[in-house]
């Protein structure tokens, strides 16, 4: 899994939380919990035969089997290309265990096996190490995907940078040297930031000492984090104690030694989605289970007790004597972590390569995705599950209905069953901008404590200590009986629960009004097109609510049958309306979902605040708290990095170097703010002074962003209209 929680990024996604949960308080322990505003009463009505068929499904379950498998992976050696345990994008390891997946697939009886290619960058990371002269010591490093260092390893200097922004160079002579800098991957910056930065100054490669923020487990843990930059020097972690040692063995923050970063780096190379299916009655529709196989180190949670799990999920189906009445397909995917050099959005590339690529016929076929990310760790006492809005009422149902495995002897305080919005850091991403209702189970924010991610990041992800000791039985068994259960549990429903009222409850709170009545005239086109959406979704719900409860008071199987085709045939209308909302209603910020037009809007507010601030003579106020966050944070980093950086870190996010990839056509542009960024950071320690220079760029920027905000307001309407339409059949 992909992830990274900075300050900054918390800050904002905080605020997107408020409009993604109605309420973190209830769960399926809440006995009064209301119905979801587009609900129909007795749908949730017995479901014939279902009942035996999650519970020999579950009797079925096997977690020791899926745990020995990943014991088996991580320990044999011969799924890992060096010593620190790494499988990566489009290498030979890789590639072993894409060969092991099919294997296992076959002997347990899934059908239709395969290995789908699809072209992504190829890292093959051999053993990176550093040697000082004078000592014998090998301090043993972790490799970043990027290019190799010669045959021999780079001699020379090796320069103490501090943190890697341009005023630490201040003073510095680095061309063709070593440099050493100090990095907070969550509060800060991916790793390729600071490495453009010394690209520029002229370095030859860069140690990466992770000081805080993830890897915070040992000081002898190392850190592979997103690298989001381009792969031209040879990048390497070092952990905290030999970075200390490393430091003890310089003079005047200079040593001398040999680099070796042992990298292959290619552009075109091959990862393979491995697919496995277990056929249903009809053909015509799948659902589809998922997990990723690349890692970094052993990589037990993140993902090898996934992909394992996903396997046992599959047998259990088999096992049990299961016959569903769609394709069930299990897809072990490659290149999550990373899969492309120098693109903002560089993970998930396996995933969505399969979706858009290899099998694109998956697009209105696929009615539901789960996928799998950590299934094995007690993250904390309760859970919950991430999903497309359209989901949350069908999850609800499920988590609080009798067919759903609840928790034994793990998740003491419940689970949580409204909705949240799937993120883009994993797979499932992927899949839901490309049309398909998607879900992954809760791991990643701690939404009862203030929606930061839970401590399993600040200490073991992507790092060495994820080992099979982090291993939860008891999570690990009800995960793989809840969601194998989810899936039985959709299958068995004619007309797939997609209500686009909760949709139309996102786009109501992604809406300021009073930001768009001093810039947009009040939206009332944008307001307007959401109620008659509303309105749209809850006649279509009503429809699939009423297909779903004649198939549950048929009586015979004729019957059924008529009423599981009529089904079918409203999905496919469902899935496209499903489809047609993702691709005109969803954009990033950053690394966050969101509405197009809060990007616009989140800008204007953002630079109004930094106005004010600055008409009072505030500049510390106006840097520390709104300036930086302007642009979806992209205003962070003229404030530490020299203007050819900054200039490569945006070509990055633009797509001028490698594709955006699931962030295409999702990204939107930049406001033009970056000069007056630099000028009041420059000036951070003035106090009362005149800022009228910085003021009248930010007030031209208003301007500019207004105009879009108000266009934007418009053609959503026009959109949502449109969908509103689509929905009346």
């Amino acid at each position: 899994m992909h992830t990274k929680f900075k300050s900054t990024t918390a800050l904002i996604l905080s605020l997107l939380i408020v409009f993604s949960l109605a309420s973190c308080a209830k769960t399926t322990d809440d006995a009064s919990a209301d119905a979801s505003p587009t609900q129909t009463e007795g749908v949730t009505a017995e479901l014939p035969a279902l009942a035996d068929f999650i519970s020999a499904y579950t009797d079925a379950v096997d977690a020791e089997w899926a745990y020995n498998l990943a014991v088996e992976i991580i320990e044999s050696g011969e799924y890992a290309d060096n010593r620190l345990g790494d499988r990566q994008s489009g290498s030979d390891a890789e590639h072993r265990t894409a060969e092991k997946i099919a294997e296992v697939m076959k002997d347990i009886g899934l059908s239709d096996v395969t290995l789908d290619p699809v072209i992504v960058d190829r890292i093959q990371a051999g053993d990176s190490g550093l040697t000082l002269d004078g000592s014998d010591r090998e301090i043993i490093l972790h490799a970043y995907q990027t290019n190799g260092t010669p045959a021999g390893g780079l001699t020379g200097e090796i320069i103490d940078a501090g943190s890697g922004t341009a005023a630490d160079y201040e003073g510095l002579d680095v061309s063709g040297k070593v440099v050493l800098i100090d990095i907070d991957q969550r509060a800060d910056w991916w790793i390729g930031i600071p490495v453009m930065q010394a690209i520029e100054k002229g370095a030859a490669a860069v140690i990466a000492n992770n000081v805080a923020g993830f890897s915070e487990i040992s000081d002898d843990a190392y850190n592979a984090n997103d690298f989001c930059g381009p792969a031209t020097i040879p990048t390497a972690s070092i952990t905290r104690n030999d970075a200390a040692f490393l430091r003890e063995n310089m003079t005047d923050g200079v040593a001398v030694g040999t680099l070796v970063v042992d990298n292959e780096y290619s552009k075109g190379g091959t990862t393979y989605n491995v697919t496995g299916t277990i056929k249903g009655r009809d053909s015509s529709e799948a659902i589809l289970f998922g997990a990723h196989y690349d890692a970094y180190y052993e990589s037990f949670q993140d993902d090898t007790i996934a992909w394992t799990g996903m396997l046992a999920i599959a047998k259990a189906m088999r096992d049990s004597g299961y016959v569903p009445e769609r394709d069930i397909t299990f897809v072990a995917h490659g290149a999550e972590e990373w899969g492309e050099s120098d693109t903002s959005y560089d993970w998930a590339l396996g995933s969505y390569r399969q979706i858009t690529e290899a099998h694109a016929d998956w697009q209105g076929k696929i009615i539901s995705f789960i996928n799998f990310e950590l299934p094995a760790y007690a993250f904390s006492s309760y859970t919950y599950t991430q999903s497309a809005p359209e989901s949350y009422g069908l999850v609800q149902k499920y988590t609080e209905s009798e067919y759903a495995a609840k928790p034994e002897g793990a998740y003491p305080d419940g689970i949580l069953t409204d909705g949240f919005q799937t993120y883009t850091y994993s797979d499932d991403f992927s899949y839901y901008v490309s049309g398909v209702p998607s879900f992954i189970n809760g791991m990643l924010l701690d939404l009862k404590n203030g929606s930061d991610a839970f401590d399993f990041y600040y200490k073991y992800y992507h790092t060495n200590y994820d080992t099979k000791e982090t291993y939860n039985e008891a999570v690990f068994d009800w995960q793989l009986k809840f969601y194998g259960g989810l899936g039985i549990f959709i299958d068995n429903t004619p007309a797939v629960e997609l209500d686009f009222g909760y949709q139309a409850e996102r786009l109501r709170d992604s809406f300021n009004e009073e930001t768009a009545a001093l810039y947009a005239d009040g939206g009332a086109e944008f307001t307007a097109a959401v109620d008659k959406y509303a309105a749209a979704a809850s006649t279509l719900t009503a429809k699939i609510d009423d297909v779903n409860a004649r198939y549950l008071a048929a009586t015979t199987a004729d019957e059924r049958t008529a009423i599981m085709a009529e089904g079918k045939e409203l999905n496919r209308k469902t899935l496209a309306i499903f489809k047609s909302t993702q691709d005109a209603l969803l954009a990033v910020s950053a690394e966050t979902p969101i509405v197009p037009h809060e990007w616009y809007q989140s800008n204007l507010e953002l630079i109004g605040e930094t106005v004010a601030y600055l008409e009072a003579g505030d500049v510390q106020s106006a840097v520390d708290e709104t300036a930086w966050a302007i642009n979806g944070i992209a205003e962070w980093y003229p404030m530490f990095f020299d203007e050819a950086t900054v200039a490569h870190i945006r070509g990055a996010y633009a797509g001028e170097f490698a594709p955006l990839n699931w962030a295409q056509g999702k990204t939107l542009p930049l406001a033009d703010v970056q000069a007056a960024t630099r000028l009041i950071t420059a000036r951070y320690e003035e106090s009362g002074g005149d800022f009228s220079d910085e003021i009248a760029i930010y007030v031209t920027a208003i301007t500019e962003q207004a105009e879009l905000y108000a266009e934007l307001l418009v053609s959503e309407a026009a959109a949502i209209n449109a969908l509103a339409e689509d929905m009346t059949f």
